[in-house]
Order: C-alpha cells, then structure tokens, then sequence
C-alpha cells in the first residue's frame, strides 16, 4: 500500500517540492529590494524572514499538500482503476488512512524544506538566518497547516475530480481567513496563528508557541478526516 501510495503521487509531490523550493529562494535572494518595500531597514531581515515564512511560503505550503492529498479511490473511478483498489485485501478504511499518512509525511518534508533553503539562500545574497529558527516556523507551519490538508482529504472522498480537492482546500484557506478577520479585527488571528505573540526582540520564536491554535487545528483535522473515513466506507462504487 505504502509503496502504491508513493506510486501515485511522486510526481505531485516532485511539483510539490519544487513550487516550495522556487518560492523560498526567490523571496529570500530579493529581499534587499522588496525590504524597503515593506518598510523593513536591512537590520529587519529575521521579520522579513517571518512575514514571508507566513505569506507565501505558507500558501506555496498549503497548495502543495492539498495537491498530495488530491486524488484517491473517486480519481480512480473515473479512469477505472478503482476496481484493483477496492479488490486489495486491506478495509477502505485503512487504504484512506495508509493514503493520508504517506500524503501527511510528504507535506512533513515539504514543510521543513524552507529551513534548509532559506539559511543557504540568505547566505548568499549576504544575510545570515539560523537553520534551528527557521526549523521552529517550519514545525508550526505545518501543525497550524493540518486543518487545511484534512480538508484536502475529505475533498478527495467528495469530488471525483483530479483538483477538485485542491480547489476546496484553497476555497477553505480563505473562507477561514476571512472569518476569522470578522470575528477577530486587528489582525489578531493571524498573530496568534503565526506565533507572533512568542516572539523576542530579534523576531524569533523562543517564547512559546501558539498552542491554542495548534490544538483547535488537531482538533478540526481530526473531525474532517473521520468524515472522510465515514463518507468513503458507505459511498457505493
């Protein structure tokens, strides 16, 4: 299952990877011209670091995981493949699981592919960053990521289209955006999700960590794949 799994979305995942990769590094080698565009100064380059980690490579982010979470035994109807699926001694249930768990530990990967790029990049174009800070906002992009990839999934079990998720997925991102900006003016949402509330005075993340927005992203990934679980099991084939 593991290996079939890998199988069908390596080549999501290599486009994937290198969507993350291109928008790391593109970012970060302009920074010296797009920093006073911001109103950052020079000596501002962990902010920039932090601003970018939760705006573009965030969505580069979330676009590529809800492309890994594509597809699935409603893809595999459509060009009749579904039938080998269902015909494998394993319950849907765990052919669901098994799916989402290699999806879960590809976006793991591409979740942590900005720590290495942008210190290398950074480097280069004269800036240091530290690998273990940009490791801390790769770890809590992904955790406050996971509703988004739940959604993904259960989108799979609803759409039968290849991108069908992925456009639910996105459609979900900025509904939740926009919602919480209703509910929370002032930016407060996206500074509790972002961690910007632990930061110190060199904007980084050594003063806790957002748990309240961790938790209620467990939680809402965890009812919306039980959903998948239990649409998948009663649809008919």
């Amino acid at each position: 299952m593991w290996h079939k799994c890998w199988l069908e979305s390596r080549w999501r995942f290599l486009m994937a990877l290198s969507l993350v990769i291109a928008v790391s590094a593109i970012d970060v080698a302009q920074a010296d011209r797009v920093m006073p565009q911001m109103g950052l100064p020079r000596g501002e380059f962990s902010r920039f670091i932090w601003k970018m980690y939760f705006s573009r490579v965030s969505l580069a982010w979330i676009l590529g995981t809800l492309l890994l979470s594509a597809g699935g035994l409603l893809r595999e109807q459509s060009t009749g493949a579904s039938l080998f699926s269902l015909s494998l001694p394993v319950s849907r249930r765990r052919w669901l699981l098994t799916r989402m768990l290699a999806a879960l530990c590809q976006s793991l990967v591409l979740a942590f592919v900005p720590a290495v790029v942008i210190p290398v990049v950074a480097s280069a174009v004269g800036h240091t960053y530290p690998p273990g800070q940009a490791a801390r906002f790769s770890l809590l992009m992904f955790l406050t990521g996971l509703a988004a990839f739940a959604v993904g999934v259960l989108g799979s079990t609803l759409i039968q289209g290849e991108y069908g998720a992925v456009l639910l997925g996105v459609a979900y991102v900025f509904m939740a955006g926009m919602l919480a900006n209703i509910l929370m003016p002032g930016g407060e949402y996206a500074e509790y999700v972002t961690g910007r509330q632990h930061m110190d005075a060199q904007w980084y993340l050594t003063r806790g960590w957002p748990w309240w927005a961790i938790a209620v992203n467990l939680v809402v990934g965890a009812a919306l794949i039980s959903v998948a679980v239990h649409r998948l099991e009663r649809r008919d084939f």
